[in-house]
């Protein structure tokens, strides 16, 4: 009997298969067996499967006619023998110790199931939070309930988790052969579980794919909103039949308004015209099974939605759907000024501002700002902020910026396509006491935009520097950056040669540290003065992202501390891998893994 079962059902995916298996096939977990369902697929999904069972005795191979992803899932539990049971979508990818932590904290506390974060990730836009799961899963919580921890609702995915299979087979769990078959299953287990673990670790890759042909992109599709409605339904008999407490239901019940009802909507003007009557029937009959009070935290254009469906409006949810869907603000604006709906007019208001289509020109808007480069000169930090703002406006921008009660001055304002790049200069920093957040002023005439300025992904960070007789460093704080002094830090510099890292004390003497790294894989014990081969670094330890190749790992003193590094990071090549010692936002030591750029793309079989 393997520990864990993973079940993969496939049909059509011959273009992404391959990835999804190697990724199960490189789980630091090894005691698995991995359930491939051919679902009737009529590619070469089916080839790819076969060369994986022929070369892997934990993959085996279930064929069936076509049913649908949720009797495929269904077969292949029905073959599974682990302990515990997991389902993987054969478009997406798990990261290596995805079912070592998930596994890993059931049996430590007993749960019935675990669920973890999840990204999403394309080719277009590479790996991004998938939005969905980020409030679920900002922290890790084990032993929790849906009762108390109600932000769970809003996870309705079966494949971020691993369920107890005794769990699973006590309650009678399957999946409806529907295509939004998830939810009704998730939100079942969420009501009957005894305990649930919750992980803020990333334990699954979602795809968004390029080709549009996903379930949830097809909103031009009748049966895809027919199927997206019957879903509703079933979880709304599910609600029905548990003994959720109030905030369980307003939560699955604003959570319809947000998404289904939207969807349902956007629908009603994208299918077909003779498709339309249909979808407008399904939209109406799901606002009317939630409340009119639903949707409290919902986004304004979805409660105005649900109100126009309630009180049988249907030319205004039309026009809202169209708007909604790309289209201009005038129409919309036509069709209220044609109704008197005085009642109505704060919440259409509020929707157009908060979708950036108009703004009052009176007010502040927000302005999305963040750090594209910074370095010191002296005892003086250089810093360039982009900014986003229209194009039209991005020629005559004036700008002011403050750090605390910090001198800041602004050098020069230049155009940057739809933004403006700042330079700054932020002086005074031998008297810095207190952290200094930036913030940046951005003027248009009458127009005015402010907001903290935030760190970019690939912006460089000066590290940490000797201002007088102090150290000061820029990180990221709750509200974005700011300028802090650091008292006694343990300080290096890096370079490198070849492949190999040299480390300096810049503070003090050389200090026991190690490169944290999570568990199966042990810590590495790392010379702060003196010289290491890069790549026994990341000897045995697989990078927490297999789309890109990517991993960080901070280095912490003996008792915990971070070690800061000062002046440039130092990078080596190491095969397809480029590792860099290198700073994190918080201005600790990090070894930092990335794929080569030539060298990125599909993992090969």
């Amino acid at each position: 009997m393997p520990l864990l079962s993973v079940v993969v059902p496939f049909y059509n995916v011959e273009a992404y298969l391959e990835q999804c298996l190697v990724s199960l096939r490189d789980q630091l977990l090894q005691d698995i067996e991995v359930v491939l369902v051919d679902d009737g697929s009529p590619d070469g999904s089916l080839a790819i499967a076969e060369r994986f069972v022929a070369a892997d005795p934990r993959f085996r191979l279930v064929r069936q006619d076509n049913a649908g992803l949720g009797p495929a899932r269904n077969t292949g539990v029905a073959h599974a023998t682990g302990r515990y049971l997991a389902f993987v979508d054969s478009d997406d990818v798990v990261p290596p110790r995805a079912y070592t932590a998930l596994v890993g904290t059931l049996e430590q506390t007993g749960s019935d199931l675990a669920g973890g974060n999840a990204y999403r990730f394309s080719a277009d836009r590479g790996v991004y939070q998938s939005w969905t799961h980020a409030d679920p899963f900002a922290e890790t919580v084990l032993r929790t309930t849906l009762d108390r921890t109600v932000i769970l609702t809003k996870d309705r995915m079966a494949w971020n988790k691993v369920y107890r299979r005794s769990f699973w087979d006590e309650h009678g769990l399957a999946f409806p052969a529907i295509k939004y078959e998830d939810y009704p299953v998730t939100l079942r287990a969420y009501l009957e579980a005894s305990s649930v673990d919750v992980l803020a670790d990333h334990v699954y890759f979602w795809r968004d794919r390029e080709s549009g042909d996903s379930i949830t992109q097809q909103v031009a599709d009748l049966g895809n909103a027919r199927e997206r409605f019957e879903s509703a339904r079933m979880v709304l008999d599910v609600l029905a039949h548990h003994d959720a407490n109030s905030a369980v239901r307003q939560a699955v019940q604003g959570y319809f308004v947000h998404v289904d009802l939207v969807s349902l909507c956007l629908a009603m003007v994208a299918v077909p015209p003779a498709d339309r009557p249909a979808v407008e029937g399904m939209a109406v009959e799901l606002a009317r099974l939630l409340p009119a009070s639903a949707g409290a935290d919902a986004t304004h254009i979805a409660r105005l939605l649900h109100r126009s469906l309630l009180a049988g409006d249907l030319p205004l949810a039309r026009s809202l759907a169209r708007w909604r869907l790309g289209g201009g603000g005038r129409a919309l604006a036509t069709e209220f000024a044609r109704r008197p709906r005085p009642a109505a007019l704060p919440l259409l208001a509020g929707a157009v501002v908060r979708s950036g289509l108009r703004q009052n020109p009176l007010g502040s808007r927000l302005l999305r700002a963040t750090l594209q480069d910074a370095r010191w000169d002296g005892d003086r930090l250089l810093l360039t902020v982009r900014a986003r703002i229209r194009g039209s406006f991005a020629g005559r921008v004036r700008a002011s910026a403050s750090a605390g009660g910090l001198p800041v001055t602004v050098e020069a304002v230049r155009p940057a396509g739809h933004a403006v790049l700042v330079d700054l200069t932020v002086g005074g920093l031998d008297h810095l006491e207190a952290p200094a957040a930036l913030h940046l002023t951005l003027r248009a005439g009458p127009l005015r935009w402010a907001g903290p300025v935030t760190f970019d992904a690939q912006a460089s960070t000066p590290g940490i520097h000797r201002v007088g007789d102090h150290w000061v460093d820029l990180v990221e704080g709750e509200d974005g950056l700011q300028l802090t002094r650091v008292a006694d830090p343990v300080v290096v510099r890096a370079s490198a040669e070849g492949s190999r890292f040299t480390l300096r004390p810049a503070t003090g003497s050389g200090m026991p540290a190690v490169v944290q790294r999570p568990a199966p894989t042990p810590d590495l014990p790392l010379d702060l003065d003196g010289t290491t081969e890069a790549t026994t670094l990341v000897a045995g330890d697989p990078p927490d992202d297999p789309v890109t190749g990517s991993s960080q790992r901070p280095v912490l003193l003996a008792d915990g501390r971070p070690v800061r590094l000062t002046g440039a990071p130092a990078t080596v090549r190491a095969g397809a891998d480029e590792l860099s010692l290198t700073r994190d936002t918080a201005g600790g030591l990090v070894l930092r893994r990335a794929r080569r750029l030539r060298d990125a793309g599909t993992p090969a079989g």
